[in-house]
């Protein structure tokens, strides 16, 4: 079976010119909102006025108080976890984990005939 090559899409100058000028229309229109928010996105969007209260002495049961006089529903485990995630800089910020029907590559690479270690289990 020979197998085909894709064709390179290419445009016209005048398609070109077209493209350019709807980005850069668009560039000065803001994007959408979504109609509604996941909970990490809500914590997000507020963790400058969160901090800003942790700073001022609120505790994390008094910010769950707030966000539930709010209509928002959040428990302090959760609050916490997404606080300190914010707070990590980027390239310590947490990998999310691989889906649960996915298995994980070894992070060493271990050819026939080698000793692989494994972790202790936990008791």
């Amino acid at each position: 079976m020979e197998k085909r090559r894709r064709n390179p899409q290419t445009l016209t100058a005048e398609q070109f010119e077209v493209f350019r000028t709807r980005l850069d229309e668009r560039g000065n229109v803001p994007p959408p909102q979504p109609e509604s928010y996941m909970m990490g996105e809500i914590v997000r969007g507020v963790y400058p006025q969160l901090k800003k209260l942790r700073e001022n002495g609120y505790t994390l049961k008094m910010l769950v108080r707030v966000f539930e006089e709010n209509g928002v529903v959040i428990t302090i485990h959760a609050l916490s976890t997404y606080l300190k995630n914010l707070a990590l800089p980027r390239e310590q910020a947490p990998v999310k984990a691989a889906s649960k029907g996915t298995v994980g590559a070894p992070t060493v690479e271990v050819r026939s005939g080698q000793f692989q270690m494994k972790p202790d289990v936990t008791l």
